[in-house]
């Protein structure tokens, strides 16, 4: 079904497994009379919210939605304004919930956020897909949610962890990268040059042009 708007899939959460209100300027209140609609609601499945006006308000009333229901599968929030606060109140929701896709890519989302879906993993959550890309977690908070998926063991629910376009460095993604191999999950998450090098790549491309390197 395509994205339409909030007042057209308030009448229509009967007839269809998804709703998808993603680009329709969504704020807050939006987000609360949507989820007071679906509370109990037996036929949705997929909520899409993307690209909206969403802050940990609106984040919240989804999280306690994500607790109670038994139907609910997949939650994207991507290109919102969700921070660390929104995303515990989240965590906390996945233990116990049937969610198996959470999408938090382009948001505020940093180490006490990661810390805090780590922690949901270690405990039980049921999720498959954690797409954190392009926010602001750290080094710190890529091992806590390394440590969590190898915590949870190459037969845990988790199959897929987004982590590219954050602030990871070459450091965070040893641990990553580690897990990946061991594991054998399908995890993404590149990393940040220090400015020294990419200083140093930057002189070592230009003088390339001119084949000073070209034997090396």
């Amino acid at each position: 079904m395509a994205a339409t708007t909030l007042e057209v899939a308030l009448t229509r959460l009967e007839e269809s497994s998804e709703v998808d209100v993603s680009y329709q300027g969504v704020d807050d209140a939006g987000v609360a009379r949507l989820a007071e609609a679906l509370t109990n609601n037996k036929t949705i499945v997929d909520v899409y919210l993307d690209d909206n006006n969403i802050t940990d308000i609106g984040v919240q009333r989804v999280a306690t939605l994500i607790q109670s229901s038994r139907t609910l599968r997949q939650v994207s929030f991507y290109h919102n304004k969700v921070t660390d606060i929104g995303v515990q109140s989240l965590s906390k929701a996945l233990l116990g919930s049937t969610l198996n896709l959470l999408d938090l890519r382009d948001n505020r989302v940093s180490d006490a956020g990661a810390t805090a879906l780590a922690e949901a993993l270690e405990a039980g959550s049921q999720l498959r897909f954690l797409l954190l890309k392009d926010n602001e977690i750290t080094d710190g908070g890529a091992q806590r949610l390394a440590a969590a998926v190898r915590k949870c063991g190459e037969e845990g629910p988790l199959k897929q962890l987004d982590l590219e376009g954050n602030r990871i460095t070459a450091k965070g993604s040893v641990y990553l990268k580690e897990v990946k191999q061991d594991l054998k999950k399908e995890i993404q998450f590149g990393y940040q040059k220090s400015k020294a090098r990419e200083q140093h790549q930057g002189v070592i491309d230009t003088h390339s042009k001119d084949g000073v390197f070209a034997a090396r």
